[in-house]
């Protein structure tokens, strides 16, 4: 009412009540905690988790060195120099940091909407190895193939293999090819190794 509109006491009342409720202060923290997927942190990482289909808590196989025989690709060792296997307790279990949980968020997001074409999935292994030479090949009818230039770390392993983020065109047969370019024998001009200084691929 006029009589009270210059009363000091209401006024006070009436601007301490809007401090109080002012939600900008409020958005601004909720908008870098949580919405900006580039700023969030903690839950808000994990609710973009949730959105995008990907979790924090992750299980990765170990690389524990192991007493046994050599087969395959994999090696073991004699005795006195590893331990016994443990057997099925070959994983373990880890929770991505802040950093890690919010590069996969981005590959999934990204690996959600990519467009499974040669150059678009070229596109994509740029943006998720950036300093790493990785591509895409066409390699007969309905059959594509993965190079890696590169030993994929545990965390990139998860990435590939686990969690199967690389992009696959339907119906096409993939496989997959690791092989680092300092560490094989080949021919000149490929960037592999002379004799005596790489291994038989």
């Amino acid at each position: 009412m006029s009589q009270y509109a210059n009363s000091p006491i209401i006024c006070n009342l009436i601007d301490g009540m809007n401090d109080c409720l002012d939600p900008s202060e409020t958005i601004e923290t909720f908008y870098e905690l949580a919405f900006n997927v580039n700023t969030a942190k903690g839950f808000g990482l994990d609710i973009w988790g949730r959105i995008v289909g990907v979790n924090r808590n992750i299980n990765m196989s170990s690389d524990v060195k192991t007493f046994g025989f050599e087969t395959g690709n994999k090696s073991f060792y004699p005795f006195n120099n590893y331990p016994f296997s443990a057997a099925g307790a070959g994983y373990d279990a880890y929770q991505l940091t802040d950093s890690k949980f919010r590069t996969l968020i981005m590959i999934k997001a990204a690996s959600n909407i990519v467009y499974a074409t040669a150059p678009n999935i070229n596109r994509f292994l740029r943006l998720i190895f950036p300093k790493k030479r990785s591509y895409y090949l066409i390699t007969g009818h309905m059959k594509a193939r993965y190079f890696l230039e590169f030993i994929p770390t545990l965390f990139e392993r998860h990435i590939i293999y686990n969690l199967g983020l690389l992009p696959r065109p339907s119906g096409v047969l993939i496989d997959y090819r690791e092989l680092p370019p300092t560490s094989f024998f080949g021919f000149s001009g490929t960037g592999f190794q002379p004799f005596n200084h790489g291994v038989f691929a």
